[in-house]
């Protein structure tokens, strides 16, 4: 008998073990241990836990902001915005949140959307980050110079200046004036006074203005006018884009309509881009542009941006368009492949480095084999470029 009741206290002590065992995790429980996963800094223990608990039915305001922040300290800054945008769910003018996805918003180079959080910072906020609701930005210079191996197609020059403005939280402008020169000879331009000397010194002027209708949702404005000469011919170009894009965590897409007047003849261009930040920041980035161009038929063109982290402050990218293309618009029509020669191939490096928080220098190299007008001859175009950008 003693042994039976043994064994029957054995398994009570077995049961009752068994349901503590089952309970749930309380929010109290979840809220405490979070906690000391802060306060000690264990960032990565905290997202999972943080994630884990979440999954399980424990998720509340607290735990969603110590999540983001360790996301925040680990340089996930979509992982951050992910659980930030959760804590705006409950509180939509929670000032941590906003004041975090700004900054997390800056880190990804998204800082036109940045701004889309600044009207719920407090006024201390908004000064510690000198921040100015109408105010410069940005300027800066590029010069690219392009190296030719055909006689007929001498060296070219490529020079730029452009600046950026603040003209309200939610609307930035981008203006740039550049300066194409390049002297060509072209027999085939039967109606071009001495086409074995034809001077292109084209001037052109871009502006585009950029528009957040809110915290994921930009519009964006764009026109570009280029002046071509062509010894006693003369061309005034018009390109004008109508664009919208949409920003999440860790991806953003983008659609364009393009239209343009290019040598006197109309021409429509329309674009799909996608834009992935599968660590969370630019330690490695993807840009894939797809473009569809009516004029003559229809011609389509895949341009491939690959970008990742080399060292500190340093970023290098690989880009290459596919296609044969002319008149081609890239970069939101900042550049206008208008050249009488056609790209068959297009593909080039940049080096990027940040020393400072108002510098960044860029050099790169671009290779183009193109044909010259009207044959099947091909000849290959070598451009080095370099530039500085100025971030007040």
């Amino acid at each position: 008998m003693q042994s039976i009741k043994f064994v029957m206290i054995l398994l009570a002590a077995s049961i009752d073990f068994t349901v503590y065992a089952q309970q749930p995790t309380t929010q109290e429980q979840v809220d405490i241990k979070s906690y000391a996963l802060y306060e000690k800094g264990s960032w990565k223990e905290l997202l999972q836990y943080g994630k884990a608990s979440a999954k399980e039915g424990q998720d509340f305001l607290l735990l969603r902001l110590r999540m983001a922040y360790a996301a925040f300290m680990l340089g996930n800054y979509s992982e951050a915005i992910s659980q930030y945008d959760h804590v705006l769910k409950q509180d939509g003018e929670n000032a941590t949140a906003h004041y975090y996805k700004f900054l997390c918003r800056t880190y990804l180079s998204q800082s036109e959307l940045a701004g889309a959080e600044i009207k719920y910072l407090s006024k201390e906020a908004i000064e510690e980050l000198k921040l100015k609701k109408v105010a410069f930005t940005r300027a800066g210079t590029e010069v690219s110079y392009k190296i030719t191996d055909y006689a007929t197609r001498q060296n070219g020059l490529y020079a730029a200046v452009h600046a950026g403005l603040q003209l309200g939280w939610n609307v930035t402008m981008f203006q740039s004036v550049a300066l194409f020169n390049q002297t060509i000879s072209e027999p085939k331009f039967i109606y071009v006074t001495d086409n074995n000397n034809i001077a292109i010194n084209q001037k052109q002027y871009y502006n585009r203005t950029t528009i957040n209708l809110n915290n994921k949702w930009q519009v964006k404005l764009a026109y570009h006018y280029l002046h071509t000469p062509f010894n006693n011919y003369s061309y005034n170009n018009h390109v004008g884009l109508v664009g919208i894009k949409y920003t999440d965590a860790y991806y953003d897409v983008q659609a364009d309509a393009i239209v343009s007047r290019l040598t006197d003849t109309t021409r429509q261009q329309y674009d799909a881009t996608l834009g992935l930040y599968p660590l969370g920041n630019l330690n490695l980035y993807f840009l894939s542009t797809g473009s569809l161009r009516t004029y003559n038929g229809s011609a389509f063109n895949l341009k491939q941006v690959v970008g990742f982290k080399v060292m500190k402050y340093t970023w290098l990218e690989f880009n290459g368009t596919f296609g044969k293309f002319t008149n081609l618009a890239e970069n939101d029509a900042l550049y206008i492949f208008n050249a009488v020669d056609r790209n068959t191939i297009k593909a080039g490096t940049t080096l990027y480095v940040n020393p400072s928080q108002h510098i960044i220098l860029h050099a790169g190299y671009t290779f183009e084999q193109r044909e010259i007008y009207k044959s099947s001859i091909l000849f290959n175009q070598h451009s080095i470029t370099g530039g500085l950008t100025w971030k007040m």
